[in-house]
């Protein structure tokens, strides 16, 4: 993952860039700009400040690029982001299991899952940084043993760090809450006279709603006054209004960005030697989404530790202890797949309706619930470390270490997720952005093709304006209305009405791209990772438009065509 990123930190941008280059004009434009830029959608400007925050997140973000630079910042943060989250898990499993070498074993499971690297590797840094989940889950259990105010805090505490970095995470761990709470309820008491599985100090229903309310309320208290206008527009939207966070999103995407249960056991498009086996089936059944969202692999050695476990628990093997954490963490994970799976279950002319469904009427914003495979995976991994830790006190010490050998190298062999140089060269741009950038004072571009600043195209737009830094026509979305409405009167250049508005916007150059065109909305370095029916769509057919019927070409810089206005 690092060779040779570590000696070529500004050079090369970490992964297989897309949203990754948006991340990184991000991190630049934050050094600009604080809350609106002309650096797109000129003349009119663009909103760097969404309506949600991410504080935390932007903290991690922009704290290395200070210090070092922009690039350099970036793959320093997506890099640690695995070792962090890896340490992280042990830290909660160690203080859980009292193993250090199962704890261990499992951080490495969590932090560096084919989830976390494709997500890391796609540009999704936030979903590679996971390290305060496992300190939700540290601040939960130890309220479920204190069950005081400050214990109530802690969980509250931690949660907002969880949802503070990422919203989606922070959403997604509130179900990891609810099961929590009433697992936490079920094991804590007796039941018709049974032994309960695991007692702690709860005296009365009183007391025990009481706690959780705190925990509620301390949450509430610092995540709202960062998120209370997101919430207020939530409450606010009508059906078919845009939220800052997002459109509500039609069930329709989130039936496309959920998860087929294949999905768990089939190894990353990008394992260097598994990969070319399992490529083509990958591709022909993405269901219209993409390998970034779906690569959630589980693994046979977190698998089969799992599988083991539930052998065990089934035999009664595991003490009290560990079959009070390993029934939770397989509770857990069962939970969670089971909301990543698809909002429906089709059934003839009728649909099933799976949990998905009825959350996806509460928040509609989150249309990616292949997201929850991400827990899955951690939870999967705290399963095998409480596997591990009962097979270190039966199996000789000898034959522990060979089977902690084995695990090791069969999960450094199956969780290799991508190949070395897993990079974008950046110190080399194209000829047109070279001229660009050498061009005197401030004035506007426009680039073609033009596209919705959604569409993965645009990323290549955004990298090469650091280097280039003038302002760009480009980047409208159906947010910024007056924006929106220009773009959709320029995006085809070939008449004369279009040249004539853009002069009147103030524009100096017209850029066209005619290998952009051919190559469509998805960049030819990223092709693999999407279905060969999305990854095939080309701009207007791969034709360039005939801007030469009403003005002669300017510039020529190789295939790149600068006329200038």
């Amino acid at each position: 993952m690092t060779w040779p990123l570590i000696l070529k930190s500004d050079s090369i941008l970490f992964g297989a860039p897309g949203d990754a280059a948006g991340v990184v004009w991000g991190i630049w434009s934050r050094f600009i700009a604080t809350h609106r830029t002309l650096l797109l959608s000129a003349p009119f400007g663009f909103s760097l400040g969404p309506i949600y925050v991410q504080p935390v997140y932007d903290f991690f973000l922009i704290l290395p690029a200070m210090f070092l630079n922009t690039v350099r910042g970036y793959n320093f943060f997506a890099l640690v982001s695995f070792p962090l989250t890896a340490a992280a898990l042990f830290i909660f499993l160690d203080r859980t299991l009292q193993n250090k070498t199962a704890a261990f074993i499992g951080g490495l499971i969590f932090g560096f899952c084919p989830a976390a690297v494709a997500h890391g590797g796609g540009g999704h840094i936030g979903f590679a940084f996971n390290a305060f989940i496992p300190f939700f889950l540290i601040s939960l259990f130890h309220n479920r043993l204190k069950r005081t105010v400050f214990s109530a805090s802690l969980v509250g505490g931690s949660f907002v760090l969880v949802a503070l970095t990422s919203l989606y995470t922070g959403y997604f761990c509130l179900y990891v809450a609810a099961l929590f709470v009433l697992f936490d309820w079920t094991a804590s008491k007796s039941r018709s006279g049974g032994q309960a599985l695991n007692p702690c100090p709860v005296q009365t229903c009183g007391a025990f709603v009481f706690n959780y309310i705190c925990c509620v309320l301390f949450a509430a208290l610092f995540v709202i006054p960062f998120e209370y206008k997101a919430i207020l527009e939530i409450i606010a939207r009508t059906e078919g209004d845009l939220a800052p966070i997002g459109p509500a999103r039609p069930l329709g995407a989130l039936v496309v960005y959920s998860v087929r249960m294949w999905e768990y056991f089939v190894p990353s498009i990008d394992h260097p030697v598994l990969g070319h086996y399992f490529e083509n089936f990958i591709r022909t059944h993405l269901h219209g989404s993409n390998t970034t969202e779906q690569t959630l692999y589980l693994g046979l050695v977190p698998l089969g530790l799992f599988l083991t476990g539930i052998v065990f628990w089934f035999k009664n093997r595991f003490s009290q202890e560990h079959k009070f954490y390993f029934l939770f963490f397989s509770l857990a994970a069962a939970f969670m797949c089971i909301m990543s799976f698809p909002p429906y279950i089709p059934f003839g002319p009728f649909k099933i309706p799976l949990i998905g469904f009825f959350a996806h009427k509460i928040a509609p914003m989150f249309r990616v619930y292949a997201r929850f495979g991400i827990l899955v995976n951690m939870f999967v991994a705290c399963g095998a470390a409480v596997v591990l830790t009962h097979l270190s006190g039966v199996l000789s010490k000898n034959r522990y270490r060979g089977l902690v050998t084995v695990v090791l190298i069969v999960l450094v062999f199956e969780y290799w997720s991508i190949p070395p140089n897993y990079a974008m060269p950046i110190n080399n741009p194209p000829e047109v952005y070279k001229w660009l950038a050498a061009q005197p004072g401030d004035f506007i571009v426009a680039e073609y093709p033009m596209m919705p600043n959604d569409e993965g195209a645009f990323s290549t737009y955004l990298l090469w304006q650091i280097v280039h830094r003038k302002r760009l026509v480009n980047g409208a979305g159906p947010a910024q209305k007056e924006a929106w409405a220009f773009y959709n009167k320029v995006n085809y250049p070939a008449n004369r009405q279009t040249m004539d508005l853009l002069r009147k916007a103030g524009v100096k150059y017209l850029i066209v791209h005619p290998e952009m065109y051919k190559e469509g909305p998805i960049p030819a370095y990223i092709k693999r990772h999407f279905p060969p029916e999305a990854a095939g769509i080309a701009y207007n057919n791969g034709v360039p438009p005939l801007i030469g019927r009403f003005i002669k070409p300017y510039k020529i810089c190789g295939v790149d065509v600068v006329y200038r206005l």
